[in-house]
């Protein structure tokens, strides 16, 4: 279908736009000077038989259009600026009251028990009997020792006269050389079996006294470990005493401070964690060379200088070290993290802003705050917030750019 109009002719189909000539005219006509709005119709004509490099245009200018620039995420952060301080307070460290001597009571024979006279917290002096075996055999062995012995007894009172007249038969011959040894040999096999029933009589004897459980020394009864009806083996423990002969102060001491500075002897405060107020004075006398396999811990022991009534068994007490410290790296419990199942913090790079795991070695957990031992220097920035959600070369922005101290 054509339409005439005046001065111009249009065909069947819409002239493209000044636009998309004037954007691929240079493509389509190297050699042409025309300008693109005067040759509209040689524009299109050359454009149809390029449709390929049209498309390819048009597909890259609507992809550069929606491409979008990467912005790298920087995570907000807390954190603080180490500066090792010389600790206030000294080394404080966690531990309870103890007997200085427990001593775990036995019988020495085998029986059934049929009385138990203490309970826990019974005060007992030495000598009081604590507890009692069925005695039925050891009576019944005592008086056979007893009548064996009554009857070696008999026989040394006939063997001594008969000894006595041979001896005096044997100067004017009025009996044999042989009659007279063996009046003699008799009268000393009577005195051996008389001392022979004596000893069975001393052990008979003793093993009934075994049968009751005697307390070896003045003390307090801290546990009972069998009933009455209970048969038990010799030497399997029936009662726990603590004896009155001072008290421990029993601590469980981290490797750092037993490495570098614990020694036996040295003296320290020991205060009821219930009442402050109360200290008394002890005396390191133990260390265990070898840590504890489930704490690597060094369990020691203290002599401390006080009494049942003003310190308690079993009472948690704090020990106050007085000895000079060296400067300590304090960081609040949010800011450590583990590497590799250790402890470790996250350090902040100055000039980057990016963070980077450092394993640290922890020398005491406070109640608000975790002492470090090593691991860090002086002037390092650690994230103390928001350390879960790290990771390694992450960039990050500082909260508080002051010094925050835990």
């Amino acid at each position: 279908m054509q339409t005439r109009h005046t001065g111009s002719e249009v065909v069947g189909h819409v002239q493209p736009s000044s636009f998309l000539t004037t954007i691929f005219y240079p493509a389509l006509h190297r050699e042409d000077s025309a300008p693109p709005d005067r040759c509209p119709a040689a524009v299109m004509k050359k454009a149809g038989s390029a449709p390929g490099l049209i498309l390819l245009c048009l597909l890259l200018l609507l992809s550069a259009c929606h491409k979008k620039v990467a912005v790298e995420e920087v995570r907000p952060v807390r954190s603080v600026i180490v500066e090792p301080a010389p600790d206030a307070n000294g080394e404080v460290v966690t531990g309870q009251i103890a007997a200085h001597q427990s001593i775990n009571l036995a019988f020495r024979l085998p029986g059934k028990v049929v009385e138990r006279t203490v309970s826990a917290g019974s005060v007992v002096h030495a000598g009081d009997v604590l507890a009692r075996l069925d005695d039925t055999v050891p009576q019944q062995t005592l008086r056979t020792a007893l009548a064996e012995n009554a009857t070696a007894r008999a026989a040394l009172e006939q063997a001594a006269p008969l000894r006595q007249r041979a001896a005096a038969l044997l100067p004017v011959q009025a009996i044999s050389r042989n009659d007279y040894d063996d009046a003699v040999r008799r009268y000393k096999t009577a005195q051996d079996q008389v001392q022979a029933t004596q000893a069975q009589v001393r052990v008979a004897q003793e093993q009934l006294g075994y049968t009751r459980l005697v307390a070896p020394e003045d003390g307090i009864v801290t546990d009972r470990l069998v009933e009455a009806g209970e048969v038990v083996a010799a030497g399997q423990p029936v009662l726990r005493m603590a004896a009155n002969d001072g008290l421990d102060a029993q601590f469980d001491m981290p490797e750092a401070l037993v490495q570098s500075r614990l020694t036996v002897g040295m003296t320290m405060k020991v205060c009821l964690d219930a009442a402050p107020v109360v200290c008394a004075p002890a005396a390191i006398y133990e260390i265990a060379p070898d840590t504890d396999p489930l704490t690597r811990t060094y369990h020691t022991r203290a002599l401390l200088r006080a009494t049942r009534d003003m310190m308690p068994l079993g009472a948690v007490v704090t020990g106050h070290l007085s000895v000079p410290l060296a400067p300590t790296v304090h960081l609040p419990p949010a800011a450590l993290t583990t590497q590799d199942g250790k402890p470790a913090v996250w350090i902040v790079a100055p000039d980057t802003q990016r963070v980077s795991q450092r394993p640290v070695t922890i020398a005491r957990y406070g109640t608000d705050d975790v002492a470090i031992a090593s691991g860090l220097n002086a002037g390092d920035r650690v994230v103390t917030a928001g350390v879960q959600a790290l990771y390694p070369q992450e960039k990050v922005s500082l909260l508080d750019e002051a010094d925050v101290r835990p």
